[in-house]
């Protein structure tokens, strides 16, 4: 089992979890710690779209000049990539990267690579700089 918080509006996977083995049972208690900081109860989705959706985040991020979060060869190798002829999923905001920082980036550096790849003017954040 892996897990991926993926931000598709800017930085692709931020952090991920395992591959970690457990039984069959094991997963609905998981995936309640796993969603518990989430106001809603998680959506069911199929394998394929979760496939599409993390890669997709990390090819937007990629050429925005970020990586994804360490071990992430190791858990993909676990998540497979998706078919072809899914639909596309749009990633950014309104056409533009958004940024909103987390209590473990760095927003400074983060805003200067979107500088740099974007320009000035072609993306959001929020952060205290």
């Amino acid at each position: 089992m892996c897990g991926f918080l993926v931000d598709v509006y800017c930085l692709g996977v931020k952090n991920l979890t395992g591959p970690e083995i457990m039984g069959a049972g094991s997963f609905p208690a998981y995936a309640r710690t796993y969603y518990s900081a989430f106001d809603h109860p998680p959506l069911s989705i199929g394998v394929e779209q979760a496939q599409a959706i993390v890669h997709g985040a990390i090819a937007y991020a990629h050429d925005l000049g970020f990586a994804p979060a360490s071990g992430f060869e190791e858990a993909a190798a676990h998540l497979g990539t998706p078919p072809d002829g899914l639909p596309e999923i749009r990633y950014g905001k309104d056409g533009k990267p958004f940024y909103v920082s987390g209590p473990r980036d760095n927003p400074r550096a983060i805003v200067q690579q979107l500088e740099r790849t974007c320009g000035t003017d072609n993306f959001h954040y929020i952060a205290h700089l």
